[in-house]
């Protein structure tokens, strides 16, 4: 069985190069542009296993918001925070929260998936 992995992030061209970074890894990738998107994938799709998500994301709710809903609702499902703003507070997020800044390295990011999932 292939494991999901689910990247959101509103910028096309990050969003695409995420997919790209994890696909490598022999995951499969689902992804989308908005914390509103995701949650209808989660829904529809409870064979997730892993979510990526950019902080900083304009629309109703940003994704650390994304990733507060997704603890409630799905404990047990990890989620890897990312944001290239310098003026995200790092020191606030939870404990159990992996936070990796952009522009992350291939390895950065595979070292940060391989921390939830078998790779």
């Amino acid at each position: 069985m292939t494991l999901t992995v689910l990247v959101v992030d509103d910028d096309d061209w990050l969003r695409a190069l995420t997919v790209d970074a994890v696909t490598l890894l022999g995951l499969e990738v689902v992804d989308c542009a908005s914390a509103d998107d995701a949650l209808l994938i989660l829904k529809g799709q409870p064979a997730i296993a892993l979510v990526i998500t950019d902080i900083c994301m304009p629309g109703r709710m940003d994704g650390f918001e994304l990733a507060t809903v997704i603890w409630t609702r799905w404990p047990w499902l990890p989620v890897i925070l990312t944001s290239g703003n310098r003026y995200v507070a790092v020191e606030s997020l939870p404990a159990h929260a992996l936070f990796i800044r952009k522009p992350w390295s291939l390895d950065a990011l595979h070292e940060a998936v391989g921390k939830h999932l078998p790779v």
